[in-house]
């Protein structure tokens, strides 16, 4: 199994959700934190079970939140390149991919 890795601004997007679900309710936070270690856990063991968001990037739903983790496999790991809020501008995270 490949190791999964975060872009810096994916661990930034990351952070600042689990902060903003903390805030609305103390706990929150950390169910989302844990809903995104578990789909990046489904991703490691199945890159290949989720639709193509826009080739070579695919999307995890990260249920029940309105997120997506989107990522690219590599030849040497998994890269998350976005937590990506379904409410976005769809190609706001196109340019990380250069």
């Amino acid at each position: 199994m490949k190791r999964l890795t975060y872009l810096s601004i994916a661990e930034i997007e990351l952070a600042e959700a689990a902060e903003f679900y903390d805030k609305r309710q103390p706990g929150l936070g950390r169910l989302f934190l844990d809903a995104v270690r578990e789909a990046g856990e489904h991703i490691r063991q199945h890159p290949d079970w989720w639709p193509v968001f826009e080739a070579p990037v695919r999307g995890c739903r990260i249920a029940p939140f309105p997120y997506r983790l989107l990522y690219r496999e590599l030849a040497d790991r998994i890269q998350i390149v976005s937590v990506f809020h379904l409410s976005r501008r769809p190609q706001s995270w196109r340019d990380r991919l250069s």
